[in-house]
């Protein structure tokens, strides 16, 4: 899918993640440090409309589960 930006709330430093997928309720993202079930999160990421137009998107979110996957970790966001 590509690349996006996550930015931990009360953490100042953000994380580039690779974005799996994308719905209506959530994303699926791999990134290299674990984070806990339950962490609220903001993920921007660009991606393209219907028309075929790019759209900024920043989403609030909440990390529904995380696990390692090789050497890096499997997350699945819930929007807010």
């Amino acid at each position: 899918m590509g690349i996006g930006f996550l930015k931990v709330y009360n953490d100042k430093k953000g994380h580039e993640v690779y974005i799996a997928n994308v719905s209506k309720g959530g994303t699926g993202i791999y990134l290299n440090k674990p984070l806990k079930a339950g962490t609220e999160v903001s993920i921007s990421f660009t991606r393209r409309d219907i028309e075929g137009e790019r759209r900024y998107e920043d989403q609030p979110g909440v990390i529904a589960w995380c696990s390692r996957c090789g050497t890096v970790y499997a997350a699945g966001i819930k929007f807010i």
